[in-house]
């Protein structure tokens, strides 16, 4: 799920002591009450002027709190705030497009400041999430001998893709981005290929289903070959997906609908 946050923080100066002090007490037994422990909280986010909490169990809390009033109990240094009202745990980044998508260990996606990608592409180099080439290139496009050889597959009359995976700290798949895209899977995901290439799923697809993600993972790690026959709630239809490894940490998937 993609978040796009819309959200005023309001950050109102009080006197020291009196009030200050007694909001402050109420906030830490809201959160003893609930048995929240900040270390836990792997994302925060504004919705609907509430603070929504994200722990990395993969459970999440809407709270009567706002932003601001939990992120004051979090260490800053730990957190980033990628946009108004969205505050992520730095270690609990796995990934940041170029477009300023960050990906979360637990899967969540969280759309960050569109107006500041070099800042999103600068944490992404501090936090060592891009893998530099040789040339100094990085790896978020297919190598070109490999895009040379999907080519002759443009016109073929089955939907054909290749997607990279991404994983998180521990080596589990959280998402795939698609590097090639045949015409075919224009007609069948009915979307533009603009809209498909370098493009997470989970950015396209903000609510999709995540159980082909293991064997995406699978053939991109182990080069295993795969054949998945499953209903895709996003296109509303059983699809035949035949995967294999064109290249390391990638998964070609040659698709047909089965009627």
């Amino acid at each position: 799920m993609t978040y796009e946050i819309n959200c005023i923080q309001l950050v109102v100066f009080t006197p020291l002591g009196g009030k200050a002090d007694n909001m402050a007490n109420d906030r830490s037994f809201y959160l003893k009450k609930h048995g929240i422990k900040p270390e836990h909280i792997l994302a925060v986010y504004c919705k609907d002027r509430k603070a929504v909490l994200c722990f990395d169990d993969g459970e999440a809390l809407t709270t009567s709190l706002r932003f601001n009033e939990i992120y004051a109990f979090l260490q800053a240094d730990k957190y980033e705030i990628v946009s108004r009202g969205v505050a992520l745990r730095r270690d609990g980044i796995a990934a940041i497009s170029n477009d300023g998508i960050y990906t979360m260990i637990d899967g969540n996606t969280f759309q960050g400041r569109k107006r500041c990608l070099k800042a999103h592409k600068d944490l992404r180099k501090e936090l060592n999430l891009e893998t530099n080439n040789k040339d100094g290139s990085t790896n978020n496009s297919l190598p070109l001998s490999l895009l040379e050889k999907c080519s002759v597959l443009d016109d073929l009359p089955l939907a054909f893709c290749v997607i990279e995976l991404v994983f998180d700290k521990d080596g589990h798949g959280i998402d795939f981005i698609f590097r090639y895209c045949n015409k075919q899977m224009e007609v069948l995901e009915g979307l533009p290929l603009d809209k498909m290439l370098g493009h997470s799923f989970y950015e396209i697809f903000k609510n999709g289903d995540k159980k082909w993600l293991v064997a995406y993972a699978d053939v991109a790690l182990n080069g295993v070959q795969r054949i998945i026959k499953d209903y895709s709630p996003e296109i509303e239809k059983t699809l035949s997906i035949h995967c294999y490894q064109p290249s390391q940490g990638y998964c070609a998937c040659l698709l047909q609908i089965l009627e």
